[in-house]
Order: structure tokens, then sequence, then C-alpha cells
């Protein structure tokens, strides 16, 4: 059984010099899901991310590991890295303000939320072999078992299903 991790082990996964958002938590909770907001620096827009939030997609992308080993859940921690990867990518690049990520167990599926305070609908694109970006979307429609976006454009989720429907 894996050892069940503290707000204290989760806080160690922040990036050097990263700023939570004031009253807001970074936490695992064993049987909810995980939950971090946290402040983008302001030179990541235009399509830029800064050299400080470069590091935001791994730390996610750790804190899901974790979470999903909690769960018991390594048929599906690659694809879950992945999707919250690219996710979170996306808002650092597109979104404005602080960045809120949650992962959680829904009924028979692991659900992802990136939250990212731009009101601008997240659509995939056609990127050409020469581009160096702009397949994320791409990625996500093809590993996720469903994704969409809020009404309001600001959280672009996907989930993967459980495949012995079980929810942990």
């Amino acid at each position: 059984m894996s050892p069940q991790m503290t707000s204290t082990m989760l806080l160690a996964l922040r990036p050097a010099g990263a700023q939570a958002v004031p009253g807001a938590s970074f936490r695992l909770l064993p049987r909810e899901g995980l939950d971090v907001a946290f402040v983008r620096s302001s030179e990541s827009m235009g399509g830029a991310i800064a050299e400080e939030d470069r590091l935001w997609p791994q730390q996610m992308r750790r804190a899901v590991r974790a979470g999903l080993s909690r769960w018991n859940r390594p048929d599906i921690t690659e694809a879950a890295e992945l999707l919250v990867t690219e996710l979170v990518t996306n808002a650092l690049r597109h979104g404005r303000g602080d960045v809120r990520v949650r992962v959680h167990l829904a009924t028979g599926r692991v659900l992802i939320e990136v939250q990212d305070g731009s009101h601008e609908v997240a659509v995939p694109r056609n990127a050409t072999p020469v581009d160096e970006d702009g397949r994320g979307l791409l990625l996500v429609t093809a590993i996720a078992d469903d994704w969409g976006v809020s009404p309001d454009g600001t959280t672009t989720w996907c989930s993967l299903l459980l495949r012995d429907g079980t929810t942990a």
C-alpha cells in the first residue's frame, strides 16, 4: 500500500519560487481528490510560458501519479499524466489569472479539470507537420474517454473510465 500524501508532502511538489493562491490549498484528499491552485507568472501570456511556470505541468504529473497510486489506479496513470500535462500547459499558454487543477473520482471515472480564467473556449487545432505546438487537445481527444469545456469557457475537463467499474 502506498503512503498517504500529506499537505506538507504536496507543498514540497510546488516549484521553487511559485506562489500558492491566497486562501487556496494544495491538497490530496485520499478519497476525494487533488485540488491545486497556483498563481501564474505575469510573464506567462500571449502564448508564451514563463520560465518559472514551466515546472507546473511536471509538478501536476507528480501529484496525479501520487493520487492514482493512493487510489490503486495504476492502469490509468500514464494516460492521466499526459492529459493533465496537456491541459495545464494549455492553461498556462492561453489562459489568464490563477490556474486551478482538480482531479477526482466520480462514478466509474476519474475527472480532470483545469480552470484558467479565460472565457475563450478551447478547441482542437489542425497543426501542420512543421508546427511546434497545437496538438494538445488532439491528444486529449484521442486519449480521454470524454472531454469538454465549461459553458463559461474557464474550465477544460476530461475523463478516463475506470474499466472495472469501481470508484476507488
